[in-house]
């Protein structure tokens, strides 16, 4: 019985010790948790435009990238035997791809769901990435 209030006094002494440790983080996670009850209903008001503000940068950064460092006439459809199927102007492989991305971002903002047509968005900011990595590196 000794034994078993010993360990009892050592652990009330130990929580003793961490108690202000305790409160303080307690106290830190109460106003964490006011501030995100307060700024998440401007963040869900806002998750469009908070979405579209990397795609809109990315999108704006592929087509600079395009414009820079593809050549005058663009392949496309690689074949097995090294030529291209079809071969488009500069200005095709920059704004068509650019057209698409932001067609996409109309609708997501035009839709009521807003992930779906943002996913759309991303897979169709790799379009001009694909053309720019078959046209450095055909083979």
């Amino acid at each position: 019985m000794k034994e078993l209030d010993k360990i009892k006094d050592t652990l009330r002494g130990a929580w003793e010790k961490m108690k202000p440790w305790v409160d303080k983080a307690d106290k830190g996670y109460r106003k964490a948790k006011s501030i995100w009850k307060k700024a998440w209903p401007w963040i869900w008001q806002a998750r469009k435009i908070l979405l579209a503000i990397p795609v809109v940068y990315l999108m704006l950064y592929f087509a600079r990238l395009n414009w820079n460092v593809l050549p005058d006439s663009v392949g496309l459809h690689l074949l097995n035997t090294g030529d291209y199927a079809q071969y488009i102007t500069k200005q095709t492989a920059v704004y068509v791809p650019l057209g698409i991305t932001g067609g996409c971002l109309a609708m997501m903002f035009l839709s009521r769901k807003t992930l779906y047509p943002w996913m759309i968005c991303l897979f169709s900011m790799l379009l001009p990435l694909l053309i720019l990595v078959t046209n450095i590196f055909p083979s």
